[in-house]
């Protein structure tokens, strides 16, 4: 007969978390490499401006202002606005009262408030940076779920065969 595991309810604050920048536009920058890519072809093509190096300089601006910054933005609030939903993503955890080292994984935490950082130009990069980070998983997930069915699809029609 086993014992059911309890677990404590601590009250704890939510504080947003601060990674280096640089890891988070790593990690970001296959996926945007791509968009960006076809945005400035996109952009080239309609651009009435005759040389290539201005409409690649031209689209690369529009693309970080129009593009990158407020769609990472809003992916990031998105995610840090359910932080249950998504494990804590963008955020730190601060318990308000003592855990052991043995009991670390097994409390559960009753978030009381959450705690924004300073806004500032800088953070509000960081913030697209996570919320790109954000948007590629989402896309590598959505694009491993949707591949299921289009390989039984190629597989009817003689594909692989």
């Amino acid at each position: 007969m086993s014992a059911a595991i309890e677990r404590r309810e601590v009250p704890a604050d939510l504080v947003e978390a601060t990674p280096g920048a640089w890891g988070m536009w790593l990690l970001a920058s296959p996926f945007l490499v791509f968009v960006l890519w076809l945005w400035v072809d996109v952009f080239a093509f309609y651009s009435p401006v005759p040389w290539k190096w201005l409409d690649v300089l031209i689209g690369t601006a529009l693309f970080a202002l129009l593009v990158v910054l407020p769609l990472g933005w809003l992916a990031h609030r998105a995610v840090t606005s359910v932080p249950r939903l998504f494990q804590h993503a963008g955020w730190d955890i601060q318990p308000l009262e003592p855990v052991r080292e043995q009991e670390k994984y097994l409390v559960r935490y009753v978030y009381q408030a959450r705690h924004r950082a300073a806004n500032s130009w800088r953070r509000q990069w960081l913030r697209a940076a996570q919320g790109w980070v954000y948007i590629e998983i989402a896309a590598i997930l959505i694009g491993g779920v949707l591949m299921v069915p289009l390989f039984f699809s190629a597989i009817d029609f003689g594909f692989g065969r």
